[in-house]
């Protein structure tokens, strides 16, 4: 299975999350609103066949599934 790869908003956004930044600082920092972060996590999840900021950031810091 290849590897997802991610444009440089959803990078930018990986970025941000990892730095502990909420949704509302993310859209500060990249001038978009709210609701396009939330957008853009959306792609993700469904880029990665996940549901939630937690899987996001599990499979981010590559910690394992319980």
């Amino acid at each position: 299975m290849t590897p997802p790869t991610f444009t440089p908003r959803e990078t930018e956004i990986i970025r941000a999350l990892l730095a502990a930044q909420s949704n509302k600082a993310i859209a500060a920092q990249l001038g978009i609103s709210e609701q396009s972060v939330k957008n853009r996590l959306s792609q993700l999840y469904r880029k990665l066949g996940i549901h939630s900021r937690l899987e996001l950031m599990k499979i981010l810091l590559k910690e394992p599934k319980p």
